[in-house]
């Protein structure tokens, strides 16, 4: 037997198939809208989003380590400025996260299938949206 053989297939069929409730990531941060940019940024230190929610766990917006990335980090045009005033310039350690979330986030169900989800991947370029039951939970 030749070492492919003993190798087991990857069926991508089947993962296209596998409802997203089996391989969401459940440890994520959850904020409220009052809460701090200082706070979203001490959490996402070992996470990769945040979801905003009400007190019932309502889903009110979501941010991305990608989308807080682009607070921090100038666009390029900015770079003769000088890195240390535009980042004080654009990012308020004290602000609320209401004030840059992205309150209508696109969202998928937990019986979604992961093929859906890539796809919405693809077409959106968007890499992570919540997860949300039908009361947006």
């Amino acid at each position: 037997m030749s070492s492919e053989e003993e190798k087991p297939k990857l069926n991508i069929i089947k993962l296209s198939k596998m409802p997203l409730k089996l391989v969401m990531e459940r440890d994520f941060l959850r904020l409220s809208p009052e809460d701090k940019i200082e706070t979203l940024i001490k959490g996402l230190e070992h996470r990769t989003c945040a979801v905003i929610t009400d007190e019932n766990g309502k889903l009110l917006g979501f941010i991305s380590i990608d989308e807080v990335v682009n607070l921090i980090v100038p666009p390029s045009d900015y770079i003769l400025v000088g890195m240390d005033a535009i980042k004080e310039a654009h990012l308020d350690w004290e602000r609320p996260v209401k004030e840059i979330m992205n309150p209508r986030p696109i969202t998928l169900s937990p019986n979604d299938r992961l093929g859906y989800a890539l796809e919405v991947m693809l077409e959106t370029g968007v890499k992570q949206f919540p997860v949300v039951d039908r009361g947006k939970r």
